[in-house]
């Protein structure tokens, strides 16, 4: 008869078999159940307290926070408040803004977030920094590359009257606009009355525009009125004027075959295949003038003193009567008059939008009328004037998130110029060396070369500047 033991294993045993059926399907299989799970749930509690000790021994060694701080090559930003700091001279300077912590470290380092309690010992010196410096830079893959373009766009005065306001884009253009090409436009200045005429992309100042207006007729051409922000970022062309001789009326000896002459007097000559050379003579020879220039002369009223006060009116001569005449000029030189009358066009009811676009590299833009402005943001208003009295332009548009660096060129033939960053706050901060860049986070990067007169238009900051960087803010 069977045992209370053997019963008790004999009831076990039974119990294990149905559990085993339960769980793996099997009445007698080769391993017991959970036998895996087990072990797996052992194993993670040994690894578990393993780490603990680990990290109980580190702490026992390095029982402060983190002082990777110290080494002073990252911008420190404490967890708890987001405040700045940068570690110099032994010290942890809180900082104004993130550009200034990069200039007073003297190179790009990275951003790193650190615990109160990890800069509890520090010892702390004076707040630092240039006040108004950037407080955000983008990446360098959000640096604008593309061409400037300065637009004077038809506005309203707070009291309703019509006024132009300047609008300097960076990086881009307006998405609709219609070139000029070869054509000439005739502008005026809202703010100083003073006329030009646009032509190539130079601006001809015209002088004795009483004079110039009925000598070109321009009294039947429309004009268009812009801001003298616009105006002054266009290179200067040749003026547009009379000129002025001395002793007009006098005699003249210019034309020996040709007794009468007189300083003043207009000649013509006329060549085989048709063309016409227009002069002017002088006491002793004879000097070539433009077609242009021509019909301008014929409305100077002092010239009327060479014809006995009658009208001015040209003189045809021969080729043998240029013996003393000098040669005509066949150059082309940049920012040259028209030779002749030029066609004129204009903006829309003489009150579109006028622009120049600069590609970098450029001095001279490409001019064009009738362009599609994006819509007027508040944000982007400037202060008009600059601290020297520079005219700005009323509004700065750079796209969210983007800068440019930019090198102000004053001139074609300079090979450096100052190097800026533009941010999209609208405002350009000079480097007091281009070296900076590579502090900034701008390794490699060449800046885009714009006309300084252009640059000119947008509000300085301060000048960016190691030295200023670590400077107690008063």
């Amino acid at each position: 008869m069977a045992t209370r033991k053997d019963q008790l294993q004999s009831h076990q045993f039974s119990v294990q078999r149905m559990v085993s059926a339960l769980v793996t399907r099997e009445t007698d299989p080769e391993q017991p159940p959970f036998k895996r799970p087990l072990a797996a749930a052992f194993g993670s509690a040994a690894i578990l307290v393993l780490a603990l000790v680990v990290a109980g021994v580190y702490g026992m060694v390095s029982p402060g926070g983190s002082k990777a701080y110290a080494k002073g090559d990252v911008v420190v930003v404490e967890k708890e408040t987001g405040t700045r700091f940068v570690y110099v001279d032994g010290h942890l300077h809180p900082v104004t803004n993130y550009t200034s912590a990069l200039l007073a470290l003297g190179k790009y380092g990275e951003v790193r977030r650190v615990s109160r309690r990890s800069l509890a010992k520090a010892p702390r010196g004076p707040l630092i920094g240039i006040e108004d410096a950037p407080d955000a830079l983008p990446d360098r893959k959000r640096l604008l590359t593309g061409g400037w373009t300065l637009c004077s766009e038809p506005a309203l005065d707070p009291s309703g009257a019509a006024t132009s306001e300047s609008v300097l884009m960076i990086g881009s253009r307006p998405a609709r606009d219609q070139a000029m090409l070869d054509t000439a436009m005739l502008v005026e200045v809202m703010e100083t009355r003073d006329q030009y005429l646009i032509w190539k992309g130079y601006r001809h100042r015209i002088q004795k525009s009483d004079t110039t207006t009925v000598g070109l007729a321009l009294g039947s051409e429309p004009w268009a009125r812009v801001g003298s922000a616009f105006v002054a970022g266009l290179p200067d062309g040749e003026p547009i004027a009379p000129i002025a001789i001395p002793g007009t009326g006098q005699a003249s000896y210019a034309v020996q075959e040709r007794g009468g002459t007189r300083i003043g007097q207009l000649f013509v000559v006329t060549t085989a295949s048709g063309a016409k050379q227009h002069y002017v003579a002088l006491k002793d020879k004879l000097r070539p003038i433009t077609a242009l220039q021509y019909d301008i002369q014929r409305a100077y009223r002092p010239v009327t003193a060479a014809y006995g006060g009658k009208a001015p009116s040209a003189i045809a001569i021969g080729l043998l009567s240029l013996s003393r005449a000098e040669s005509p000029s066949t150059r082309a030189d940049a920012g040259q008059a028209p030779r002749s009358r030029p066609e004129f066009v204009a903006p829309r009811n003489g009150q579109g939008t006028v622009c120049a676009t600069y590609q970098p590299g450029e001095m001279v833009p490409a001019v064009s009328i009738d362009a599609a402005m994006p819509a007027r943001d508040a944000a982007a208003v400037t202060v008009k004037r600059g601290k020297l009295g520079t005219a700005l332009a009323d509004r700065i548009l750079v796209e969210p998130g983007a800068a440019a660096v930019v090198e102000a060129m004053p001139s074609d033939q300079a090979r450096t110029g100052t190097v800026s960053v533009v941010t999209d706050l609208g405002r350009a901060y000079p480097l007091a060396d281009p070296a900076l860049l590579e502090a900034l986070g701008y390794q490699d990067v060449v800046p885009i070369r714009i006309p300084a007169q252009l640059v000119a238009r947008i509000p300085q900051g301060s000048g960016l500047d190691p030295a200023a960087a670590i400077q107690p803010v008063a």
